[in-house]
């Protein structure tokens, strides 16, 4: 601070030098990198409101979610408290990366967001899987870039396997289950001996196989009724294109594996979903995608592992391992 000369009885000239001072708070800030790398994070969700997003539309809103464990019902009141920062919009924007989870909580998720707009689209700057995948089927519109991807919808179910805990999908141990049932009746019609089989079948755990089916009927089921009410409500035909839809993302024999990746031109061409596809240099994925790499460092440096964000509002959670 330039030196200032003191003059006059009433210390005028000390209270201008007082007002030119940084405060002590105002230095604090300066130093403070979260706040700094908050305010680039506004800016951009600021410009992304102000984007074709819009639709022509206003008030619309962006509201991130981005996450590295899995969902779960816990993510519910905190998406409500950050939600309340803004009232109700005609677009509401959902920024969303997540690797899946609990299909329980994808319903209530949905249905948050859409209690206060008109029209709901979900962006993907990297990945939405499984249960992600049925939340970003609920939005009217799905926007994807070049490293967007969604995911099958199989269930996946623990299993401890020399210790350790793995995921296999609840079809799997379906179809090994009705794959013991046709050999067993292919061995009659031959008249061949079944022992083998019946041995092999009686070690089956039945309750937990069809735990296994009421899971996969579940994600199907909840897929249907958000295809239904949003994406394809006015689709001609929409009953037959939905249990397509619905019978392709939930196929172990087509995808082989859980994280299969679905990029947007097989989600929009296959599978009929209304996809908007950018391009790399689109300014709406640019915006996007600093946003999302922004996120991403600002959660690892702050230890958490899932953030809600808007303009108005941030919340983080360090959140817990699927």
């Amino acid at each position: 601070m330039a030196e200032q000369k003191i003059h006059g009885a009433d210390g005028s000239a000390i209270e201008a030098a007082r007002t030119n001072a940084a405060s002590y708070s105002e230095i604090l800030d300066e130093h403070d990198d979260a706040k700094r790398q908050r305010k680039s994070r506004v800016k951009l969700l600021e410009d992304l409101e102000g984007t074709e997003l819009n639709d022509g539309h206003k008030p619309n809103a962006v509201v991130a979610h981005i996450a590295s464990v899995a969902l779960t019902g816990g993510d519910i009141p905190v998406l409500g408290s950050v939600l309340r920062g803004f009232g109700d919009v005609h677009t509401m924007n959902l920024i969303l990366h997540s690797p899946g989870g609990d299909g329980t909580a994808v319903e209530k998720f949905v249905s948050l967001c859409r209690t206060q707009c008109k029209r709901l689209r979900v962006i993907i700057p990297n990945e939405a899987k499984s249960a992600a995948t049925m939340v970003a089927l609920g939005a009217d519109q799905i926007v994807m870039g070049p490293c967007s991807e969604l995911g099958p919808i199989d269930a996946q179910v623990p299993v401890v396997v020399n210790g350790l805990v793995r995921y296999v999908s609840a079809q799997s141990f379906i179809d090994a289950r009705d794959s013991l049932l046709r050999q067993h009746a292919e061995a009659i019609a031959k008249k061949e001996d079944t022992q083998a089989i019946l041995q092999m079948l009686a070690s089956l755990d039945i309750p937990f196989i069809q735990e296994c089916q009421r899971m996969m009927d579940f994600g199907r089921d909840v897929v249907r009724k958000l295809l239904s009410e949003y994406m394809l409500r006015k689709t001609a035909d929409k009953s037959t294109k939905i249990q397509r839809i619905v019978e392709t993302l939930s196929s172990v024999e087509k995808f082989k594996v859980h994280g299969r990746l679905i990029d947007g031109s097989f989600a929009r061409r296959d599978l009929g979903l209304n996809i908007k596809l950018v391009g790399r240099g689109d300014v709406l994925w640019e915006k996007a995608w600093e946003y999302y790499t922004r996120a991403e460092i600002a959660m690892g440096t702050a230890n958490g592992a899932k953030l809600f964000e808007t303009r108005h509002d941030l919340l983080m959670a360090p959140g817990r391992p699927s």
